[in-house]
């Protein structure tokens, strides 16, 4: 394990996603598989080609090189999401384990009304940090770090989540891709499928995953008959995705 920091940093967070990069292109005999988390980096090796000293040794080798990470830019496509804020299907997933409405909670927590709450989460695009917990699940901050809002997270998690509902807590924001227990609050359903082993719609073509570490999230308020429509036809709806790159130095530090 490669700690970088212990906090919520976006700059961070970039850096362990360039290092990734970084340590992949080195090609590091022995080094299988390399994840990373919020500001840190897991790195799977065989101790047969490499022991863990050698393997520090080449860690410390790059790090005396004295790379900017922050001076690199890495692809970042922004993808636009619609969410239904205060669902009827969130609401009925609080009711069926014996819990109120998150949403009033949620917006007391950051001192707003539900209306405000919704007025700041939308007004800031978000980084995705990483993909994990469930297959195409992703925790993503917002860009603008004055803009981020928080949740208490539940005492006891829930048996089950709704496909697509939005989770907030303490450290960031989550989608839930598929129907799993869970046990942060909900502030609204996505019609957007974020993981489809299939691969239907062509949005999927590279990758069953619709987000990737280091892209970019906006929220697009949509009503209950606009959420209807989009999941009818999900296999075809246009997803909106912007290819772009974005450079560590335009990131504000923590979030």
């Amino acid at each position: 394990m490669l700690e970088l920091g212990d906090e919520v940093d976006l700059q961070l967070n970039f850096k362990a996603i360039s290092l990734k990069d970084v340590i992949e292109t080195e090609k590091i005999q022995g080094v299988r598989e390399i994840m990373f988390a919020t500001c840190s980096l897991l790195i799977r090796y065989d101790p047969f080609e490499i022991d863990v000293r050698g393997l520090i040794g080449r860690l410390k080798a790059l790090e005396a090189r004295g790379i900017d990470y922050l001076d690199r830019s890495i692809p970042s496509r922004l993808i636009h999401v619609p969410i239904l804020f205060n669902d009827r299907w969130t609401i009925e997933c609080s009711k069926a384990h014996g819990l109120p409405p998150d949403m009033e909670s949620v917006a007391e927590y950051n001192g707003l009304s539900i209306e405000e709450f919704i007025s700041v989460y939308v007004s800031t695009d978000y980084w995705v940090k990483y993909l994990g917990f469930c297959p195409g699940e992703i925790s993503f901050n917002a860009l603008d770090p004055a803009k981020e809002l928080r949740a208490a997270q539940l005492k006891v998690p829930r048996t089950w989540t709704p496909q697509g509902a939005i989770g907030i807590y303490r450290s960031g924001n989550c989608i839930y891709p598929a129907v799993i227990p869970g046990g942060v609050k909900l502030i609204g359903r996505t019609p957007l499928l974020v993981f489809d082993i299939h691969q239907r719609n062509p949005a999927f073509k590279e990758s069953p995953a619709l987000f990737r570490a280091g892209d970019r999230l906006r929220v697009v308020p949509i009503d209950e008959k606009e959420y209807l429509a989009i999941e009818k036809n999900i296999d075809s709806y246009p997803y909106k995705i912007e290819e772009g790159v974005y450079s560590g130095k335009e990131l504000k530090g923590s979030a």
